[in-house]
């Protein structure tokens, strides 16, 4: 681990000498597998179109590949309209597991992929097809109120509640604080969920390595006298569950490794809690608008699941690995005095999308952890706000701070930024 000053308090979600070239630049990361890269990767028989068994209309929208026997259409969204929005995945001769039992209105979920003969394709692979710009469940929260803009420079105008040690265990093992001791998930949320009147999206969490969103003691605390920094991102959490967002954050410090990847079997968790009739978050979440953030490994995991069709919109933070399938609008945000990810490496990634809106922020006096302790009016906690309040929300008046060649943050004299073409119209 790396030693950090007290005065600084930088976070110790470090990519350690393993991934640091992952981190740094090309994001020649370890390789890993991850569960979510969609359909169209499991095939055996190089890629055959599926054959129309969920619906006459089943390539159109999921853009999916192989045939009728790798996986079944989800029930609630069975026939004709269940194929337009799902497709399926795996192969013709791999075959794969049925699917969520529909857990979408109309979208219907599909198989969970992966294959004995295909190669592996994801855990929820398929669910819906990315539809050539990030393609969403069909939400069952119906009928809730537009949301208002928000100024994403102050808190937000929700209290917020913690549901703590919820969900699956998952992570790989042994993790580097709790051993061979899987971890389950925090949840950050408005406090009213219940009547808020709103259907609130969701934000998956990927902390950095040796990391938590905060601290979960014993195992995981911060005690600068022992130079442990185990659980320093609940002020990120917390300023995104007051602007209306449910976060859920694996407790797994080492996010970028698993089989599927803790933040996808968090994901698959909730969006199964949100068609539960007896869950607290029971037909209260927006599961067509879904978007992952993360720090240094955490932003090297969200880069991985860049291709996932659920998602809506991504941002990484201090950290990069190449990229396949991006799909969504993405956000790369560096320290300009970061000693372990070098701004030169994010800008690199950040120069490969092309083909959707894409936006890089140096945040000149930052370093690899400082930004999170800069509060609602600092770059890091303001920028993940309007991002997600623009692309998950539909809150067009926060479009200011990063589109159009006069945007906010282009003025800001704290940080340098950089639009591809999509963002400067």
């Amino acid at each position: 681990m790396f030693t950090m000053s007290p005065a600084r308090r930088s976070i110790s979600g470090i990519c350690l000498a393993f991934l640091l070239p992952a981190c740094a630049s090309s994001g020649d990361g370890p390789p890993g597998t991850f569960g979510g890269k969609g359909g169209g990767t499991g095939n055996s028989s190089a890629g055959t179109p599926g054959t129309p068994s969920g619906g006459a209309s089943g390539i159109s929208a999921g853009g999916t590949t192989g045939n009728s026997t790798a996986g079944t259409v989800g029930t609630s969204g069975s026939g004709t309209t269940g194929g337009t929005t799902g497709g399926t995945t795996g192969n013709s001769s791999g075959g794969s597991t049925t699917g969520q039992a529909g857990a979408t209105a109309g979208g219907g979920t599909v198989g969970t992929a992966g294959s004995a003969s295909g190669g592996q394709a994801g855990a929820a692979g398929g669910q819906t097809g990315s539809g050539g710009g990030g393609g969403g469940m069909v939400s069952g929260c119906v009928g809730g109120k537009a949301w208002p803009t928000a100024n994403p420079t102050a808190a937000g105008p929700f209290e917020v509640a913690a549901d703590k040690g919820v969900g699956p265990l998952a992570g790989f093992t042994p993790d580097p604080i709790y051993g061979d001791q899987q971890q389950r998930f925090n949840i950050y949320r408005p406090k009213n969920l219940a009547n808020s009147g709103y259907c609130h999206p969701i934000v998956v969490w990927a902390n950095g390595h040796t990391d938590n969103p905060e601290p979960n003691a014993p195992l995981c605390v911060v005690d600068s006298g022992a130079n442990k920094w185990c659980g320093q991102y609940l002020p990120m959490m917390n300023h995104l569950a007051s602007h209306g967002f449910v976060v859920i954050a694996s407790l797994s410090t080492t996010t970028s490794k698993g089989d599927p990847l803790p933040t996808i079997a968090g994901l698959n968790w909730i969006l199964k809690q949100s068609e539960d009739a007896s869950s607290a978050y029971y037909h209260r979440l927006d599961t067509a608008n879904i978007g992952q953030l993360g720090h240094s490994e955490g932003a090297m995991s969200t880069c991985m699941v860049a291709s996932e069709p659920r998602y809506k919109a991504l941002a990484a933070l201090c950290g990069t690995r190449a990229l396949t399938g991006v799909h969504t609008p993405m956000l790369f945000f560096c320290g300009g005095k970061d000693a372990v990810v070098n701004c030169d490496g994010v800008k690199d990634v950040f120069l490969t999308v092309k083909d959707q809106p894409a936006f890089f922020i140096n945040e000149l006096e930052s370093d690899h952890g400082s930004w999170v302790y800069k509060g609602a009016k600092g770059v890091s906690l303001s920028l993940a706000a309007a991002w997600f309040r623009v692309h998950l929300m539909g809150d067009t008046a926060n479009k200011k701070y990063f589109y159009g060649a006069s945007c906010t943050f282009c003025t800001d004299s704290r940080v340098k930024v950089e639009q591809n073409s999509l963002m400067t119209q």
